[in-house]
C-alpha cells in the first residue's frame, strides 16, 4: 500500500482562501505527493489556485454547500480511499494518514477518524482535544448526541455513530450513501452519519428545522462536554502564555519602529 496511490484528500471550501492556503501548505509539508482535490463555490474562483492542489473545481457561487460539494468531489475521487477534511483544519506532525488507512484495511471498520486539537479561530490558543465522536439516538422526539459514548468495541477499537469532519473511508462506501443535498451546512454531518448508522457502517475514533422534518424529531440535545475540564490547564494556559508573549513582542517592535520605545 502506498498513500499516493490509495488515498486522496477531498476538501470543500467556501469564501476562506486564507484557510485553504494554510491547509494545503500543511498537507504538502507532511504529504508532498498525495492527491488534494478542492471543490469551491466561493464568489470568485481562486486565481491562482494554491500550489499543491491536484484538482480544483469552481462551482457557481453558493450553489453547492457542503453536501452537494462533497458529493461532487466524491464522484471525481479516483483512489480507493478518501480523506474528507474541512478547509479550516491544519495537518501536524502527528497527523498519521497511513495509520488511518491501515485501520480501515486491517479491521472491520469502514470509517476511521482521529483526535482533533481545537484552537480559538482568532488567537490560535489551544482549547484542547475536542470530543465530537459519540452516539446518536432519536428517542421520544429528541435527537440525542452523547459525546464520547460508544457502542462497545470491535477489533479492540471503540465503535461510534458519529465522528468529526476529518475521516478516512473507502470512496465507494461514501458514494453509496451521499450527503443529503437539501442540507447545505450545519447538520448535514449528523444526517450523513445517521444514514451510515442505518446501513451498519462501522465508525471509530443550520438547517436544523429541515433536519427535524427529515428525521421527525422535535429537539436536539448534546450530552457531555466537548472538552475535558483539565484541558484549560494542560493546553489553554501554556498556549495563552505563548500568545501573550508573541503579542508583547509585536507591540514592542511596533513601538521601536515608531520611536516610542528605546532599545
Amino acid at each position: 500500500m502506498t498513500l499516493e496511490r490509495d488515498l486522496s484528500v477531498l476538501v470543500k471550501t467556501f469564501q476562506r482562501p486564507d484557510a485553504l492556503h494554510r491547509l494545503v501548505a500543511s498537507i504538502r509539508r507532511f504529504y508532498p505527493r498525495i492527491a488534494v482535490l478542492v471543490v469551491d463555490d466561493s464568489e470568485e474562483p481562486l486565481d491562482p489556485v494554491p500550489d499543491g492542489v491536484t484538482r480544483y473545481w469552481h462551482l457557481p457561487f453558493d450553489s453547492a454547500g457542503l453536501s452537494a460539494g462533497r458529493n461532487f468531489g466524491l464522484r471525481h475521487v479516483e483512489t480507493e480511499h478518501v480523506l474528507v477534511c474541512d478547509d479550516d483544519m491544519v495537518f501536524g506532525r502527528r497527523t498519521d494518514l497511513g495509520a488511518m488507512v491501515r485501520t480501515v484495511t486491517s479491521t472491520r471498520f469502514d470509517l476511521v477518524s482521529c483526535m482533533w486539537m481545537d484552537h480559538d479561530p482568532w488567537t490560535s490558543i489551544r482549547r484542547g482535544y475536542r470530543r465530537f465522536e459519540g452516539t446518536l439516538e432519536i428517542t421520544g422526539g429528541t435527537l440525542v448526541h452523547r459525546l464520547g459514548a460508544t457502542r462497545g468495541t470491535v477489533d479492540g477499537l471503540p465503535v461510534f455513530d458519529i465522528v468529526h469532519q476529518f475521516f478516512v473511508a473507502p470512496a465507494d462506501v461514501l458514494r453509496r450513501d451521499p450527503y443529503d443535498e437539501r442540507l447545505k451546512i450545519g447538520t448535514e454531518h449528523v444526517e450523513f452519519f445517521l444514514r451510515l448508522k442505518e446501513r451498519g457502517v462501522l465508525c471509530t475514533r443550520p438547517y436544523v428545522q429541515l433536519l427535524k422534518e427529515i428525521r421527525g424529531f422535535d429537539r436536539q440535545v448534546t450530552v457531555g462536554r466537548l472538552f475535558r475540564p483539565t484541558d484549560k490547564i494542560v493546553y489553554g494556559l501554556p498556549s495563552t502564555a505563548a500568545y501573550t508573549g508573541r503579542r508583547a513582542v509585536r507591540v514592542a517592535r511596533r513601538l521601536l519602529h515608531e520611536g516610542r520605545l528605546r532599545a
